[in-house]
């Protein structure tokens, strides 16, 4: 269980950068956009969506044994709960799940769940001055 928390709080920073580096490339670098769309999607995410991304991981194994279909059963559930904010949360959600995948195989320790959140605190501070 700390595994999993440790590699879904590192999951919410990557996935909110990543979404605010996509947001930019879309709608134009402004370091303003960057910076609100980060930090916003940082507090839905670390908040909301760290719980129902347990949530629909669970449903999805309740649903079903075979990875395949718990798989897209999960990813379907964290489309669903990422609806309820839509534009705040349903790209976020997408990506969210994405990047969890993907840090599966990863060894993930507190040490560098820790750091992750000080860059984040770094960078929100000096977003600020």
């Amino acid at each position: 269980m700390v595994i999993i928390l440790q590699r879904k709080i590192l999951a919410a920073i990557l996935s909110c950068l990543l979404y605010a580096l996509i947001t930019v490339f879309i709608w134009g670098f402004l370091k303003t956009l960057f910076l609100n769309t980060y930090f916003i999607n940082f507090i839905f995410v670390i908040t909301y969506g760290i719980m129902t991304s347990f949530i629909s991981d669970w449903l999805g194994r309740r649903i079903s044994k075979k990875m395949y279909v718990r798989e897209i059963s999960s990813f379907a559930f964290h489309c669903f709960f990422g609806m309820i904010f839509i534009f705040l949360s349903l790209g976020p959600a997408i990506v969210f799940f994405i990047v969890d995948r993907l840090l599966i195989k990863a060894k993930i320790g507190w040490l560098s769940v820790i750091i992750a959140l000080l860059i984040v605190v770094l960078v929100f501070i000096i977003s600020i001055t």
